[in-house]
């Protein structure tokens, strides 16, 4: 495979039956026909398709922010509090403090498997995600078709090419939003959100790294 903004591909990588080529030993996917040379340029790729991914993006999003809304519901914080507890969790770090926090609180052991069937299906979805915005499209000149360069390399090294269509992509954004949401509406049944914050913000203070070793310097000059 070779791209047009000058990657090859490996001789060793096996491709799926959607590539139709097989690797030569110069890297440069071969047959009977002339070599495809792909487009990478995510600048090309048609508007609906990336119109298509950023809505996967977005839900992705939307569906991250309930789940750290449970989390702040479950230990009775503010929305402010849950927040900044959770903004810079990972999304598997969220997933098994909200699994800890329901078993410890919940009234009845089904409610802790319902969600955790539910966190299931997001989990499943943020998979679904990553297929789509961690992978490269590449796009073939002569035809339109658009492909997801799938590569992982856990244990062994693999690599797929595979035809994606805008409606397959809108789908998968759809199953995103929908995890998310179903998470909302048995939150909203049993009214595990976060409490209003009743005080004001404290304004930014000064903590960043030349703020603390200035204070540190005038306290040790102090004594």
């Amino acid at each position: 495979m070779r791209a047009a903004d000058g990657r090859f591909g490996v001789a060793s990588i096996r491709f799926n039956a959607a590539s139709r080529r097989s690797a030569s030993s110069s890297g440069v996917l071969m047959s009977a026909e002339p070599p495809i040379i792909y487009d990478f340029d995510p600048r090309n790729l048609p508007p609906e398709l990336l119109r298509a991914v950023g809505l996967v993006v977005a839900a992705s999003a939307r569906t991250e922010a309930i789940v750290q809304t449970l989390i702040g519901g479950l230990l009775q914080i503010d929305e402010i509090e849950a927040i900044a507890l959770s903004a810079h969790m990972s999304a598997p770090l969220r997933d098994q403090i909200a699994r800890s926090l329901m078993e410890i609180n919940a009234v009845s052991p089904s409610l802790v498997h319902e969600v955790d069937a539910l966190l299931d299906v997001i989990g499943e979805a943020a998979r679904r995600r990553n297929a789509i915005v961690h992978n490269s499209f590449v796009q073939n000149p002569d035809t339109g078709q658009i492909l997801s360069l799938r590569e992982a390399a856990r244990g062994s090294l693999r690599v797929e090419l595979k035809p994606v269509t805008v409606e397959e992509i809108e789908q998968e954004a759809a199953l995103i939003y929908e995890s998310g949401m179903a998470l909302y509406e048995f939150m909203t049944l049993y009214e595990i959100f976060p409490h209003d914050r009743t005080r004001s913000v404290g304004l930014p203070l000064k903590r960043g790294k030349k703020a603390r070793e200035s204070l540190v310097k005038g306290a040790l000059q102090k004594r």
